[in-house]
């Protein structure tokens, strides 16, 4: 007998948001770069790269806080949607049957 279900997995949607919301809180740059930069301190281009390297390292902290937040709720929402549209969708289909 047919049935009026349409089905999706969204089950994956689940296991990608929790792959992000882990990869993303143990992605960290190491602070242990600046620990070597006194020795080029003393020059120029020495103090810029050390200014550079302690924006990258800054960047990356708030990257990693946003992304570990941001991006599984994104998912979590388009999974949401989808169950959702599975739902309508297969309330939405009429089955007809042929008597035989």
């Amino acid at each position: 007998m047919s049935e009026n279900k349409v089905f999706m997995d969204t089950n994956v949607f689940t296991e990608i948001v929790d792959s992000i919301g882990t990869s993303a809180s143990t992605c960290v740059l190491s602070d242990a770069v600046l620990n070597n930069v006194k020795t080029w301190d003393n020059t120029a281009v020495g103090k810029k790269m050390t200014k550079l390297l302690k924006d990258v390292l800054q960047s990356s902290k708030a990257y990693n806080a946003e992304s570990a937040a941001t991006l599984p709720s994104a998912y979590i929402k388009m999974r949401d949607s989808m169950i959702n549209v599975d739902r309508e969708a297969a309330s939405s289909i009429k089955v007809e049957t042929s008597k035989r």
